[in-house]
């Protein structure tokens, strides 16, 4: 798109490679960005912008490259980074990662959680992450440095046998959070999952985001066992609530799928962020696609876990909104997004390689409500830019492809950065 440019050149720069890929639209060979104050001014074919730049304006030329948005890792828990390598991966299951990560997650002083949050931003920098949507039961939610990656929070409830927001969390951590008071790292609530909080806490958090407008977020049908409990109340999760003592003797299993159970709660909608969906069923898919729910997918961490394989061409079928996760450090290798869509190519051959891209871009940034300011290059959103490397004379029927495969083995760099306003 060429828009009306100013007269003066100011501190603009025009990016031009051999491709630019938009995400929102078509891919534009010899293609060209115009940034200034980390704001993206224009996109289009190079001879039209550099036909319309104003004297004195800085001419970057990446040669065989794509210029594609930053990605978005749209679920992770960062202050868990501390414990990246303590649990051997892969598991043998949920179950017993589960009983690993608790202790040692319990064993983690606050001070700990602050610096990986600190140190996960600069990792997810040098991974080719823009944004990214934290899950959080540290109460420090400012602890994070919104200079090098925006990041939106959400500070995760949790409690089988809590049926408040007061009693999950002082009234100082939620009362004093807003829609805009927090502008470069803003915050949700979040449910942790059916199986560990309860239904009147679920509904509250959810009920405290929608009157603001915010995403929702909750892990969701992970496991079999997940499963298992809300049909008949047994298994791992129950017994692991009675030893927590957190269980509630009063709750009786509805026997249904935790997507039916949360949509009888009353929280499914278009701001509502389904995490893992490993176990859903046609049914389930249905549902989730008329109430216009996102669904982030974490595949790598499930292979890890050992929990499932989420059936994504089943997402795609049914046109829900999809992104992409690395989970935390205890359940993946690393918070790359571009190695989790290299292995959604490698894994799902039936998903078009420019709707992994979309997923881990575009889609990640419209789940967290990023979507004005990240996920694709237009006029308007922030100056977040890759440079990927690329053969010489590759075709645009290989290149979204290939710049998944390239973004995975590191042939990128940032090429323009935003400024926070």
């Amino acid at each position: 798109m060429v828009m009306a440019m100013p007269r003066d050149s100011g501190t603009f720069e025009l990016h031009r490679a051999a491709w630019v890929v938009p995400v929102a639209t078509p891919p534009l060979a010899n293609g060209a960005v115009l940034v200034e104050g980390g704001r993206i001014v224009a996109v289009d074919p190079y001879p039209a912008l550099a036909a319309e730049i104003p004297p004195g304006t800085r001419i970057i030329d990446h040669g065989d490259a794509a210029i594609m948005p930053g990605t978005v890792n749209a679920h992770t828990h960062l202050e868990l980074t501390p414990l990246a390598g303590q649990i051997p991966l892969p598991q043998p299951g949920f179950p017993a990662w589960l009983r690993q990560m608790l202790p040692l997650r319990a064993s983690l002083p606050p001070e700990a959680a602050c610096t990986g949050i600190l140190t996960a931003a600069e990792q997810l920098r040098e991974s080719a992450v823009a944004a990214c949507g934290d899950v959080t039961v540290h109460h420090r939610v400012d602890a994070f440095n919104p200079t090098v990656v925006t990041r939106h929070a959400f500070l995760e409830l949790l409690g089988f046998n809590v049926h408040s927001l007061d009693a999950a969390l002082p009234a100082t951590n939620y009362r004093s959070f807003s829609g805009d008071s927090h502008n470069t790292h803003p915050l949700s609530l979040a449910a942790h999952a059916p199986y560990s909080t309860s239904p009147d806490l679920i509904r509250a958090a959810k009920g405290w985001d929608r009157h603001r407008g915010l995403p929702f977020s909750i892990h969701t049908a992970e496991t079999e066992e997940e499963l298992q409990f809300l049909q008949n109340g047994t298994g791992f999760f129950r017994e692991l609530l009675q030893t927590l003592g957190r269980w509630a003797p009063t709750w009786e299993a509805p026997d249904m799928s935790p997507v039916a159970y949360l949509d009888r709660l009353g929280v499914l909608d278009e701001l509502t962020l389904l995490v893992h969906a490993v176990h859903l069923d046609r049914s389930d898919w249905s549902t989730v696609a008329q109430r216009g729910c996102s669904v982030c997918f974490c595949p790598r961490s499930n292979a890890q876990l050992q929990v499932g394989r989420p059936n994504m061409e089943a997402a795609h079928e049914a046109g829900i909104p999809t992104a992409l996760g690395t989970d935390s450090l205890a359940s993946n290798r690393d918070l790359s997004i571009f190695h989790e869509a290299a292995y959604v190519l490698d894994h799902y051959p039936l998903i078009p390689p420019q709707q992994v891209l979309h997923m881990a871009t575009l889609g990640g940034a419209h789940a967290l409500m990023l979507d004005k300011d990240f996920g694709s290059i237009e006029p308007g959103k922030r100056a977040a830019l890759l440079a990927v490397q690329l053969p010489h004379d590759i075709t645009s029927q290989v290149l979204m492809a290939t710049v998944i495969q390239q973004g995975s083995q590191g042939a990128w760099q940032w090429v323009a950065t935003p400024q926070l306003d």
